[in-house]
C-alpha cells in the first residue's frame, strides 16, 4: 500500500487523497500500538520469571488459552523471546527469528508514516489531530525496546521517525513534545540511544528553538531532583542539558533569547542546591556545561553576558566559599569554574581577587587545569599594566612563584607547560623576582620519630601518635578556668611515665590544681618539652 501513495496523491483529488493518506496512518499507527503492548508484555512476563512470580496478562492468558497457533511471545520463554533467540516454526519448518521480525514490522510502519506526512503536507491537507501525532510518537518511542541489545539497528528506524517529526505542523510538533517530554525523558533513562531523536532535532533550524524550549523548562522544573539523581538518570539529564545548549552555537539568532530567559534561574539556583544536595557533582557539570557552551561561541552571545554580568560578584563569593571546603574532584571543577567564568576580562577586573586562589590551585592540579590556569595568568599579563596587576597577584605571590617554579622540568615533563611558564616570567620581567626580599618560608622536620605509644588490637598493633593530644592537653592547662584541667594533666603524666620508664604516674590531688606548684610545674615542663618539642 506504501507504494501506491504517489499513485493516490496523483490520480486522487486532493480532499480524497487527504482521506486516504489520514486512514493509512491511522491504520499504522494502530498496528504500531498493537507491537508495543506485544513487546510490553514481553518484558513484563521476563520480569515476572525473573521473581518467580505467577504468570498473568490480558495478551498472554488469551494466546496461551489458543490451542493452535498461539503466538510466539506467549508460548516460548520470555527472555529468549527479547534476545532474539526464540524460534517460531511455520509449516514447512522453516525457523525464523522473532525480533526481526518485529524490527522489519517497525522499520516498514515507521518509513510508511514518514512517507503518509510527506505526501499530505505535499498536497496542503488540513493540519493532522495532534492527538493521532501523540499516539505514533509514544508508539514508536515504546517500539525502541526492539533495539535494546543492539541499540547501532536503531538508528536508521530513528531517522525516520525524525524525518516524520519534521514533517508535520510547528503547533503541533510543539504539543506532541510538551506533553510526551517527561515519558521521553523516562524512556531514555532505560535507553540511552534514543537522545539521538533530541540530537537530530536540535539540528533543524525548524525544531531547534521549539525543542530548546521545551527540554530547557522541563530539566530546569526538576532541578532540585539533580543531586539526588543516580549516576545513570544523572547522566542523562547532564547530556540533554548540553545538547540545549550546543544548540545555541547552532543557531543562536532563535536559541540564544529561549536560554537567556533560563540563565539567571539556572545558576542562582544551582549553587545552593548543590551545598545540600548528595551529589553536588552534578550541578559543577551542568555548569561546565553551560559555560564553556558560552565561552565557545568567541563573544557572539550579547545577550547571554548581559545576563551573567549582574551574577558574577554572588557567583564567584559563592565558588570561592564551596572551594574552601571541597577536595578532590569538587575543588578541581570548581576551580575550572571560577577560571571559565563565561565573561569578557573587562568584566572581571573588579573581582579579579576572587580569581588568585583558584589560579593558584590551578597550578597545582591535573594537566588540563594546569593548562588552563597558564592561560588564564598569560591573558591578565598581556592585558594588563602592571600597577593594576601587581598589588592583586602578591596576594598569592609566594603560592603562584611555588606552583610555577614545579612547571620548570625538563623532558619527561610537560614541555608545553614548561616553555608557557618561562614564557610568562620573561613577561613579568623582574617582578617575579620580588619575593627574593621576604623571608622563606620554610618546613621543619623532627630528625627523630614522633612519641608514641603502641597499642595492641588483637592481633596487630598500632602506634598512638602523642603530639597532637599532648599540644591539645597543654593548652588546657594553661586555661586557669577550664574544667578539663585535671584530666588533662592526668593524661600528660600517663604518657610521660610510659614513655620514660613505663611506670604509672602518682595521681595529682585535684585540691592542689590551682595554683600548680612550681616545682611540679617546672619538673613537668622539662619532661614535655624533652619528649614533644612543645613551648610550654
Amino acid at each position: 500500500m506504501f507504494n501506491l501513495i504517489e499513485t493516490v496523491v496523483t490520480k486522487d483529488t486532493p480532499d480524497g487523497a487527504a482521506k486516504v493518506l489520514t486512514t493509512l496512518m491511522e491504520t499504522c499507527v494502530d498496528r504500531l500500538e498493537s507491537l508495543a503492548a506485544v513487546l510490553d508484555e514481553v518484558q513484563q512476563r521476563s520480569e515476572r520469571h525473573k521473581k518467580e512470580e505467577a504468570e498473568s496478562g490480558s495478551f498472554f492468558m488469551v494466546e496461551k488459552a489458543r490451542p493452535v497457533a498461539s503466538a510466539v511471545y506467549a508460548a516460548e520463554d520470555p527472555d529468549n523471546v527479547l534476545s532474539g533467540e526464540c524460534t517460531k516454526f511455520h509449516s514447512l519448518t522453516i525457523a525464523t527469528n522473532v525480533i526481526p521480525e518485529f524490527r522489519l514490522l517497525f522499520r516498514t510502519f515507521a518509513h510508511g508514516l514518514r512517507v503518509c506526512l510527506g505526501a499530505l503536507k505535499k498536497i496542503d491537507a488540513p493540519f493532522l489531530d495532534g492527538s493521532l501525532m501523540l499516539r505514533l510518537f509514544e508508539a514508536c518511542i515504546r517500539c525502541m525496546s526492539l533495539y535494546d541489545a543492539e541499540p547501532r539497528d536503531g538508528n536508521e528506524p530513528m531517522e525516520m521517525l525524525v524525518g516524520a517529526l519534521l514533517e508535520i505542523n510547528p503547533h503541533i510538533f510543539r504539543e506532541v513534545w510538551t506533553l510526551k517530554v517527561d515519558f521521553f525523558f523516562q524512556t531514555a533513562r532505560k535507553r540511552h540511544h534514543i537522545l539521538q531523536i533530541c540530537q537530530a532535532l536540535f539540528g533543524r533550524e525548524p525544531t531547534s528553538a521549539i525543542l530548546v524550549s521545551v527540554i530547557l523548562r522541563h530539566l530546569i522544573s526538576s532541578l532540585p531532583q539533580l543531586g539526588e539523581y543516580d549516576d545513570p538518570t544523572a547522566v542523562i539529564t547532564i547530556r540533554l542539558f548540553k545538547m540545549a545548549f550546543g544548540a545555541i552555537a547552532m543557531y543562536p539568532q532563535h536559541n540564544e533569547p529561549i536560554l537567556a530567559s533560563h540563565l539567571s534561574q539556572l545558576i542562582t539556583e544551582c549553587f545552593p542546591l548543590a551545598a545540600k544536595a548528595t551529589k553536588p557533582t552534578n550541578y559543577y557539570h551542568l555548569l561546565r556545561g553551560l559555560f564553556r557552551a558560552i565561552g565557545g561561541g568567541g563573544g557572539r552571545f550579547e545577550l547571554l553576558y548581559k545576563e551573567v554580568l549582574p551574577l558574577l560578584p554572588e557567583m564567584l563569593e559563592n565558588l570561592n566559599r564551596q572551594l574552601l571546603v571541597s577536595e578532590g574532584f569538587s575543588r578541581d571543577m570548581l576551580v575550572e569554574l571560577c577560571l571559565t567564568v563565561p565573561l569578557r576580562l573587562t568584566h572581571l577586573l573588579p573581582h579579579l581577587s576572587y580569581l588568585m586562589k583558584p589560579l593558584v590551585l590551578a597550578l597545582r592540579g591535573g594537566p588540563e587545569l594546569v593548562a588552563q590556569g597558564l592561560r588564564t595568568l598569560e591573558l591578565c599579563i598581556d592585558n594588563l599594566t602592571p600597577d593594576f596587576l601587581d598589588p592583586t597577584l602578591n596576594t598569592v605571590l609566594r603560592e603562584l612563584m611555588e606552583a610555577l617554579q614545579s612547571h620548570l622540568k625538563p623532558l619527561p615533563a610537560n614541555h608545553l607547560n614548561a616553555h608557557t611558564t618561562l614564557r610568562i616570567l620573561g613577561k613579568l620581567g623582574g617582578r617575579n623576582r620580588r619575593l627574593l626580599e621576604k623571608e622563606p618560608e620554610l618546613k621543619y622536620h623532627h630528625i627523630s620519630d614522633p612519641a608514641q605509644v603502641f597499642v595492641s588490637f588483637g592481633a596487630g598493633t598500632k602506634g598512638l601518635d602523642l603530639g597532637s593530644i599532648t599540644s591539645i592537653a597543654i593548652k588546657v592547662l594553661k586555661r586557669h578556668a577550664s574544667p578539663y584541667r585535671q584530666q588533662a594533666l592526668e593524661f600528660i603524666q600517663a604518657c610521660v611515665a610510659t614513655l620514660l620508664s613505663n611506670v604509672r604516674a602518682t595521681p595529682f590531688p585535684l585540691s592542689r590544681l590551682t595554683p600548680i606548684p612550681g616545682v611540679a610545674w617546672a619538673g613537668a615542663r622539662r619532661s614535655i618539652r624533652a619528649l614533644f618539642g612543645g613551648n610550654v
